[in-house]
């Protein structure tokens, strides 16, 4: 069977970066085993078992716990997602042998740790076998201190591929069949991760557009807000929709997308998309809508987002600083299908032309020697 190979990510939202990466692996080496570990419970609990031959949870990274850690299996090589980079189980893997890389990773000049606060974390980072980056950008921060790097790209974007042009799951494609027939002939846009913002913007873009609904999931499914919106503007939540006979809100032009695992897949219905978070701490996932040729509006908290700012370089997406520019462009685009249809386009071209990121990352990885990043 060979040593392990070990996949590390800090929460369920970095295994997006991770999954594709290690399904190629596996492609690689099928009777290799691989350990995937997580720092936070959303991983443990939100993978299926099928995705790695162990899943487990890894300590705080403190000496103790991290030798322990290296010494209870043969570990070839570890795979660290995008920022997980943890000096104590770094130098313990590194002392047994194991092979150390770092994947997805993005950084940016003088933020941690790339700058004169990050000396130990940049310390650890000379005994990776290797760094692979999302972006130029990032390779060009590393090489200010004299780190060497490969650009492999986001696979996070071969995650959305796959997605979208596999079969969803039955449950899946039931919700979808069952949005499709609320709408009926209507166009449906999208408001994924939606908080109070973006919500209290939907029904002035609607008004006065009959041919149109919207279809919004709550950043917080069965939160009590949600619940709130349901009461407050007679929404009809997906979870109680019996069709047309039995719902008497059947009118209605807000559908609330409660049902866990659906957004992702619910975007391609829509004709563009309206993603949360950026009247917040910041936009959340755009690839997930882009992938289906859906142009993309969202709030102005972009900083660090590079895929975002990929988007709207290509045209495929508009940045609104205020909620009312948001109402102004999403009724824009439902009048203007020319230029909607072309925004949407661009989305598409620009996700086809980032994939590849998996395989990349993981020819990388069979390619690398032995030994640390020793550029002094």
């Amino acid at each position: 069977m060979g040593p392990w190979f070990h996949v590390h990510c800090a929460s369920l939202g970095e295994f997006e970066q991770g999954a594709e990466v290690l399904a190629a692996l596996r492609r690689r080496q099928p009777n290799r085993p691989i350990l995937l570990t997580f720092f936070s419970p959303s991983g443990v609990e939100g993978v299926s078992a099928e995705e790695a031959d162990h899943i487990d949870y890894l300590p705080f990274d403190l000496p103790q716990a991290m030798n322990r850690f290296a010494r209870t299996l043969d570990i070839g090589d570890t795979v660290l997602v995008k920022y997980e980079l943890w000096p104590g189980l770094i130098q313990a893997l590194h002392r047994k042998g194991c092979r150390i890389h770092l994947i997805a990773s993005r950084f940016d000049p003088h933020r941690h740790p790339l700058n004169r606060l990050g000396f130990l974390v940049r310390k650890s980072m000379r005994l990776l076998s290797s760094i692979q980056t999302q972006d130029s950008a990032s390779g060009q921060a590393l090489e200010a201190w004299n780190l060497d790097s490969l650009e492999t790209g986001d696979p996070r974007v071969d995650r959305v591929h796959r997605i979208s042009t596999a079969p969803p799951p039955v449950e899946v494609q039931s919700s979808l069949d069952a949005i499709a027939q609320w709408a009926g002939g209507r166009s449906i846009f999208v408001v994924g991760s939606a908080w109070p913002p973006e919500w209290s913007a939907v029904e002035a873009i609607l008004e006065g557009h009959s041919g149109w609904c919207a279809l919004v999931a709550p950043h917080e499914i069965h939160s009590q807000q949600a619940q709130s919106w349901a009461e407050q503007t007679g929404a009809v939540r997906l979870s109680q929709w019996t069709g047309p006979k039995g719902d008497t809100g059947t009118s209605g032009a807000v559908m609330i997308a409660d049902r866990m695992g659906i957004l992702k897949y619910a975007y391609r219905l829509g004709a563009f998309a309206v993603v949360g978070g950026g009247w917040g701490k910041g936009v959340h996932n755009t690839l997930e809508a882009a992938v289906y040729g859906l142009p993309v509006l969202f709030g102005p908290a972009i900083a660090g987002f590079r895929e975002i700012d990929a988007l709207l370089e290509a045209g495929a997406a508009r940045v609104c600083h205020e909620p009312e520019t948001l109402i102004e462009q999403a009724r824009n685009w439902m009048a203007q299908s020319g230029e909607r249809d072309e925004a949407g386009k661009a989305a598409a071209r620009w996700l086809k032309g980032q994939s590849g990121a998996a395989e990349r990352i993981a020819d990388a990885l069979f390619a690398v020697p032995s030994g640390g990043n020793q550029t002094a």
